[in-house]
């Protein structure tokens, strides 16, 4: 199976310059909105289950590529492209990656690509906005919303870069994609979440 790349990331200074102005650390003049683009070398894609009612686990993509466009002015104008990888499937539990990968679930061979793509809701701003848009997986699209944020603006101690935490979660049911092995003990609804660090200096 042939894999498509991630998109190229843009480089550091170029990235530095454009979440600058978004979070208010440069005085700046107004400009359209800008392109952010990252992979999973700069964050986690996971996904959270529950089994039997008292346990959980949580597995993620090791492979994944997100381009999200943005007017610090206008966050209701946000939209965020993703693309995953869903035969890099990573789990703790042994066997648990290759089951997910099976027919049973993300069925990776036949359907080696999920895809999101969002828009944000009205009312939002910078530091909270839905984006909300169809989840394309094994086949089957469904409408997400996922809750992102822009925060935790902080300096590297070893380094002395700034960087700022993105984050976004929402929940999904696996049922509504096909994914319908073992009801009894894995729950429907599966949580969503997205962490990336971005280095801004």
């Amino acid at each position: 199976m042939t894999l498509t790349p991630p998109p190229k990331l843009i480089p550091r200074r170029a990235l530095a310059g454009a979440v600058l102005p978004l979070l208010g650390l440069a005085p700046r003049p107004a400009e359209a909105a800008r392109v952010f683009r990252f992979d999973h070398t700069q964050g986690r894609l996971e996904f959270i289950a529950r089994h039997l009612m008292v346990l959980t686990s949580t597995g993620q993509f090791s492979r994944f590529a997100c381009e999200l466009v943005l007017d610090p002015d206008r966050p209701e104008t946000a939209r965020v492209a993703v693309q995953v990888e869903t035969a890099s499937i990573a789990h703790a539990y042994p066997g648990a990656a290759d089951l997910l990968r099976s027919p049973a679930y993300f069925d990776a061979e036949r359907w080696p690509m999920a895809r999101f793509s969002g828009r944000a809701k009205p009312g939002g701003r910078i530091e909270a906005f839905e984006l909300a848009g169809p989840l394309e997986m094994r086949g089957v699209t469904q409408p997400v919303t996922m809750q992102a944020k822009l925060s935790g603006r902080r300096r590297d101690p070893a380094t002395g870069a700034e960087i700022v935490a993105c984050t976004a979660r929402g929940e999904i049911s696996r049922s509504a994609f096909g994914m319908t092995a073992d009801t009894l003990a894995t729950a429907d609804r599966v949580q969503l979440a997205v962490s990336v660090s971005l280095v801004i200096g």
